[in-house]
C-alpha cells in the first residue's frame, strides 16, 4: 500500500471517477453562479477552489491507477525500475 492508496489499479481508479463527478458537480454549481444576474463572488470562490482541489486528487488518482495497471501487466522476467 502507497499512502493509503487502494493496492488495486481499478479501485484506484474507481476514486478517481468519484473525483472527477465531483468537479463535473462543481463546475456545474459555478455555472449557476455566474448564469445569475448578479454574480456572487465569494460564493463563486468554494466551487472554484473546491474543483482545484477534487481535479488535482482525480489527477493523481489516475497516475496512480496508471502505475499500479502497469505493474499488474508486467512480463515476468524482465526487470522493472523502481521498488
Amino acid at each position: 500500500m502507497h499512502r493509503g492508496w487502494p493496492e488495486r489499479w481499478w479501485t484506484t481508479a474507481l476514486v478517481a471517477l468519484v473525483l472527477a463527478g465531483i468537479v463535473a458537480y462543481d463546475i456545474w454549481w459555478a455555472a449557476g453562479i455566474l448564469a445569475e444576474p448578479v454574480v456572487d463572488w465569494w460564493g463563486l470562490l468554494g466551487p472554484c477552489l473546491g474543483g482545484t482541489w477534487f481535479a488535482l486528487l482525480a489527477v493523481s488518482a489516475v497516475d496512480r491507477s496508471i502505475a499500479l495497471r502497469r505493474k499488474t501487466r508486467a512480463v515476468p522476467g524482465e526487470t522493472q525500475a523502481g521498488p
